[in-house]
C-alpha cells in the first residue's frame, strides 16, 4: 500500500506487514494512529512526563531498527500498549533499583490529558471528577485493567497480555474493580463507565 490515506481502510495485519517490509508511510501511520493514546496509557502508568516521552520514542525507534526481527500480528495497538507498558516498567524499576535496591510497584493513575474527554461530554465536570477520584481509590491493577477495557475497549485477552497475567485473572480483577465501585458510587455514574 501507499501513502498514509490507504492505510485508514487497511487491517492492522495489512499495515503491520508493511512496515515489517520496510514501508515508511505504514511506519508513519501507526506512529500517527497511536503516538497520542500510547503516550495518555504511559503516562498513567509512569506518571512522569518525561519517562514516558523517552519510553514512546525508545519503542518507536527499537520497531523501527529491529523490524526484520518481529513477528506478526493482528492488533497494532495491543502490540504497542503491552510493549510501552514493559518499557516503562523496566526503566521505574532501573531507577527504583540504582535508588535503594527494592523493586518498584507500579502505580496507574487515571486522568485524562491533552483535551476534553467522551467522559466530559457524558456528564458534569462534577461528576466527572467524582469518577475520576472514585477510579483512582481502586489499586493499580484494578485502575489499569478497568481503564483497558472500558476506555481503550481491549479485550480480555489483550488486557491479560498487556498487564502479564492470566485471562482468567483478568476477568477477576475487572470484576473486583466493578464490584468495588459499585459499593462507592451511584449507579447512574457507574453505568457512564461501563457503557
Amino acid at each position: 500500500m501507499d501513502g498514509l490515506l490507504n492505510y485508514h481502510q487497511a487491517t492492522d495485519a495489512q499495515i503491520w506487514d508493511d512496515f515489517l517490509l520496510g514501508s515508511q508511510p505504514a511506519y508513519s501511520f501507526m506512529y500517527e494512529k497511536y503516538a497520542r493514546m500510547l503516550y495518555n496509557y504511559g503516562y498513567k502508568i509512569a506518571q512522569n512526563r518525561q519517562l514516558t516521552e523517552d519510553c514512546l520514542q525508545d519503542l518507536f525507534l527499537t520497531i523501527l531498527e529491529t523490524r526484520e526481527r518481529l513477528g506478526h500480528t493482528d492488533s497494532i495497538k495491543f502490540y504497542l500498549m503491552r510493549s510501552l507498558r514493559r518499557e516503562i516498567v523496566r526503566k521505574l524499576n532501573a531507577q527504583h533499583r540504582f535508588a535503594d535496591n527494592a523493586e518498584h510497584d507500579v502505580d496507574f493513575k487515571v486522568e485524562f490529558l491533552y483535551e476534553p474527554t467522551w467522559l466530559d461530554s457524558q456528564i458534569s465536570k462534577e461528576r466527572s471528577e467524582a469518577v475520576l477520584r472514585e477510579l483512582n481509590q481502586l489499586p493499580a491493577r484494578q485502575k489499569e485493567a478497568l481503564f483497558l477495557k472500558f476506555f481503550d475497549n481491549l479485550s480480555y485477552e489483550e488486557i491479560a497480555g498487556i498487564m502479564g497475567i492470566e485471562t482468567t485473572s483478568a476477568y477477576k480483577v475487572i470484576y473486583k474493580g466493578i464490584a468495588a465501585l459499585q459499593k462507592r458510587m451511584p449507579v447512574d455514574l457507574l453505568s457512564v463507565i461501563l457503557l
